[in-house]
């Protein structure tokens, strides 16, 4: 089952919870702050991945997790030349610096946890994780918001 991580802006306090989790779970924030809002990994698909394609050494690679295919950085493989940085549309890539290597945001996918480490240390609300499938029932029952159609709308465009 395919994952999406939806943000609402409007309800963002810039308490920055969700980045101090993330780099407390990985050392490096996998997310940053704009001038209001945090951003996250949007998770393109992965033939179309700016990051992925322009890798010169392939460390950025696709991994079928069960549910999906997600992106995830092979450290082994980076080089740190950065090209998957200027490549990606938000600019989100992180580098670690004592690893030597550029990280993505993968969901939490290899940590036991189901809920990402952002979305549980955000108080607000403002991050959640949804389901594609959760995301078309709530569609068909017309609970959802301008955010969530929005969301829907952006993952359909990258899925094609």
């Amino acid at each position: 089952m395919k994952t999406l991580m939806v943000t609402d802006p409007q309800m963002c306090t810039e308490c920055e919870a969700c980045i101090n989790a993330c780099k407390k779970t990985y050392g490096t924030a996998r997310a940053r702050k704009t001038d209001s809002i945090p951003i996250f990994c949007m998770h393109c698909h992965p033939d179309k991945a700016p990051c992925r394609r322009i890798c010169p050494n392939g460390a950025i690679e696709i991994i079928n997790d069960g549910d999906g295919e997600t992106l995830i950085v092979n450290e082994e493989n980076c080089i740190l030349c950065k090209l998957c940085a200027i490549a990606c549309p938000i600019g989100i890539i992180a580098f670690d610096k004592e690893k030597k290597s550029a990280e993505k945001c993968t969901l939490c996918l290899e940590s036991d946890n189901l809920i990402p480490a952002c979305v549980e240390a955000c108080k607000d609300n403002v991050l959640n994780v949804f389901s594609i499938e959760d995301l078309q029932e709530l569609k068909d029952d017309g609970n959802l918001t301008e955010e969530l159609q929005e969301a829907i709308k952006t993952f359909k465009s990258k899925s094609d």
